[in-house]
């Protein structure tokens, strides 16, 4: 698989009438790449009006702000799962069946982010969570973390271009991460009350980020492994608490 920008310079050489062999030697791509590159652009159906924006292979719409794709992306990390179906992948997100403001946010934010695929909704009565879940044959290129196994056994890095989309909005990606494994409290101590926000995960990798994303935002995150191995990242102080709530919201 390469990125979009190797494949733009590729059709950029072969728009410039340069034959297979050459743009094979100037960009290192090997000649049968260059060739299928050229004829899956020469030949698509024109019904077919995106790519994927990583394997460049045919695709249904999707669109991703970077404020979108980081909180699409926390909410996989924290609680969403991909598994293979008969012809396609699938996408399912576990929320709390008891925030029904978040489960629709959820809901909005893989409509916008897939327009053309349908998205479902569990039903209400069958536990304590709501699954929501989308289909799409790309899903593994816009998550490339997937892989087989649970996520805390496994390494978790995030590629280049994601990186892009979480520096670019650090805010939506914790929003994402808290809402799918995090919670907002009261903390009751003594005499005092005060807001809280917790966010519990068992991979390394993924408290890793999530930490470096609160450092990065000046959030001063405490950080320590409970008695289940499992990473617990506390923001309880004033400065760092009002800036979650106004960029972040409640979990409410």
């Amino acid at each position: 698989m390469h990125p979009p920008e190797v494949r733009a310079a590729v059709l950029e050489l072969v728009d410039a009438g340069l034959n297979d062999r050459e743009v094979s030697r100037r960009t290192g791509i090997p000649r049968r790449t260059v060739r299928d590159m050229r004829r899956f652009r020469e030949g698509r159906r024109a019904t077919i009006t995106e790519t994927c924006p990583r394997c460049w292979h045919a695709a249904k719409p999707m669109v991703f702000t970077s404020a979108d794709y980081a909180e699409l992306l926390g909410l996989y990390l924290g609680d969403g799962c991909i598994s293979r179906g008969a012809r396609t992948d699938r996408l399912r997100i576990s929320l709390d069946a008891k925030y029904p403001g978040i489960i629709e946010d959820a809901r909005q934010l893989l409509v916008r982010c897939f327009p053309r695929n349908s998205i479902h909704v569990g039903d209400a009565t069958t536990g304590a969570c709501r699954s929501l879940s989308v289909y799409c044959c790309h899903l593994r290129c816009l998550f490339p973390q997937h892989g087989a196994g649970m996520k805390h056994l496994r390494s978790i890095e995030l590629e280049a271009w994601q990186r892009e989309h979480l520096a670019a909005a650090p805010w939506a990606f914790l929003r994402g991460c808290i809402r799918s494994d995090g919670c907002v409290f009261i903390n009751r101590t003594g005499p005092y009350e005060y807001l809280s926000y917790d966010f519990t995960n068992s991979s390394d990798d993924i408290a890793r980020l999530f930490v470096e994303t609160c450092n990065r935002l000046a959030l001063k995150p405490r950080v320590r492994k409970d008695a289940r191995g499992r990473w617990k990242v506390r923001i309880n102080r004033r400065g760092p608490v009002a800036l979650l709530v106004e960029h972040v919201g409640l979990k409410a």
